[in-house]
């Protein structure tokens, strides 16, 4: 039993030994890869900053593409659509046009020249109108040097009587009064 005891403490001790020389490697190892970290690791880090940047790059320009072909069909359709619309409209005044004409209704434009005729007769009246030289009011005989307030108390006006009134009506076979036909010019 002996010997079977020493070739298990031999295998166990072997085994012992190679699990801690794996581990002493492994540790030695992580050392090695954290000094080399802090040497290259700046430059590790940018070297993987700037190729990032290449990726984001081209992944922007592939998704781009897409987008800007889109912007310009959609500004294509846009000015189609504008030039379509334009022309419903020119096409739609001319018949709204020409229905007004054929029912003789004055469009925008022939009271717009109506206004201007108008304006160029009222001014050529008041160059017809517009005194030409000095001119002075007849004086009155008998006018007082007051205002007009004053010529109006010196003359009062005279009230028509009821017997003129009934002078200027004559009645009908029909019991109507009707007015002669020089009565309303009298009154």
């Amino acid at each position: 039993m002996s010997s079977k005891k020493s070739k298990r403490e031999q295998n166990g001790h072997q085994l012992a030994t190679m699990i801690r020389t794996s581990a002493h490697d492994i540790w030695l190892a992580g050392l090695g890869a954290y000094s080399r970290a802090g040497k290259e690791g700046t430059r590790f880090f940018d070297s993987l900053v700037t190729l990032g940047e290449s990726v984001e790059r081209k992944a922007r320009e592939q998704v781009a593409r897409p987008f800007r072909v889109a912007e310009h069909q959609v500004d294509n359709a846009r000015s189609v659509v504008n030039e379509t619309w334009e022309r419903l409209e020119t096409m739609f005044e001319r018949r709204v046009a020409r229905a007004l004409h054929s029912l003789q209704i004055p469009t925008q434009r022939d009271v717009a020249e109506l206004a201007r005729r108008v304006e160029s007769l009222r001014a050529a009246l008041e160059e017809l109108t517009r005194p030409t030289g000095p001119t002075r009011r007849p004086s009155r005989a008998g006018a007082t040097k007051a205002g007009p307030a004053s010529r109006a108390k010196a003359r009062p006006k005279k009230k028509a009587s009821k017997s003129a009134a009934k002078k200027r009506r004559t009645t009908s076979k029909a019991g109507r009064t009707r007015a002669k036909p020089g009565a309303a010019s009298r009154a």
